[in-house]
């Protein structure tokens, strides 16, 4: 069955089926945008529709031969950090020259090749792959999937068509949603949470994310009361990976800022309401903080993870001590 784009994403569907209409659609398309939107699901779909023999404006016929293949298909390529890893190999993007090079396996046809996440190339990775940018053939398509395009090449940017895709209005998100968790009840909540993001919303819900972030706040409430020292609160942080403890903490201290900076519609929970008079420069150096660590851990930069959120608590409480009183 062929994969559907989702409500949010018709603008962007029409566009490339309209480019493609008139022959404007590029070899190279760059899909960007936050995280837990729904891009690799788009991506897959305009794959199958790529490929499909019998394309229509709303997607692929889904009982074609190709359409039947599904991403198992000879002319599906798709490059993604190995098991284990984090980053894309520069070995990995070589082999694409090889690739794009080669006849389609059905006679007409083309080949497309996804890179998912774009991000998780290095500067060396990324080179190589501008070989395949800058000569490439005309039965090929790269789909480059990134959530943060800033931290590709310029020259990587500048040779795809960029196709954005911004967090979707909150109504249009919260309709699917509901449609798709078992307690409608906790949409609104789930959806707050993942920052109007509604897969990121999703996964929050299925795998009893909400609870977690619970937990994280009461450990965080537990430090700053002195129930616990930074051993302690570090300890029992553990049970977390660290991906999920700075979207926890760049999460929160995003809504923080937008509550102190008077954004109608964020509140924020108990736990963090004790920082509501914290001046917003403050706020804003921590969120930078999680967010470059965050960048480093996705790059697959080694970091201590003790360390690391031992210091975390520590840039957080500093100047919360020095302007509230807190005692430790």
């Amino acid at each position: 069955m062929a994969e559907t784009i989702l409500p949010w994403q018709v603008a962007q569907w029409d566009q490339l089926i309209r480019a493609q209409d008139e022959g404007r659609l590029g070899h190279a398309l760059l899909l960007s945008g936050p995280g837990g939107i729904g891009k690799q699901r788009f991506a897959r779909a305009l794959m199958h529709w790529l490929l499909c023999e019998q394309p229509a404006a709303q997607g692929a016929c889904g009982s074609c031969r190709s359409c039947r293949f599904g991403l198992d298909n000879p002319d599906v390529h798709i490059i993604e950090p190995p098991e284990g890893k984090r980053q894309i190999g520069v070995d990995q993007v070589r082999e694409l020259v090889g690739v794009s090079a080669q006849t389609a396996h059905r006679s007409g046809g083309r080949k497309v090749i996804l890179i998912q996440p774009a991000d998780a190339m290095n500067t060396n990775t990324a080179n190589a792959l501008l070989k395949t940018l800058e000569e490439p053939t005309g039965d090929t398509v790269l789909i480059l999937i990134s959530d943060e395009p800033a931290r590709l090449l310029p020259t990587i940017r500048s040779r795809c068509q960029q196709i954005p895709f911004p967090i979707p209005a909150r109504q249009l998100a919260l309709d699917w949603l509901k449609m798709t968790v078992a307690e409608p009840q906790q949409c609104e909540v789930c959806l707050d949470e993942a920052g109007g993001r509604p897969l990121a919303a999703q996964a929050l819900f299925e795998n009893d994310g909400l609870a977690a972030r619970q937990r994280c706040d009461e450990t965080l409430q537990g430090w700053v009361e002195g129930q616990l020292n930074l051993s302690q609160a570090s300890d029992a942080l553990k049970e977390f990976e660290l991906d999920f403890l700075l979207e926890w903490l760049a999460q929160r201290s995003h809504h923080l800022l937008l509550a102190v900076m008077g954004g109608e519609g964020y509140s924020v929970n108990t736990v963090w309401q004790r920082w509501l008079n914290r001046p917003a420069a403050d706020i804003l150096s921590f969120q930078q903080q999680v967010l470059e660590l965050r960048a480093q851990v996705q790059r697959g930069v080694a970091v201590n993870r003790t360390l690391t959120m031992e210091s975390l608590l520590l840039a957080w409480i500093a100047s919360s001590k020095q302007r509230a009183g807190l005692g430790l």
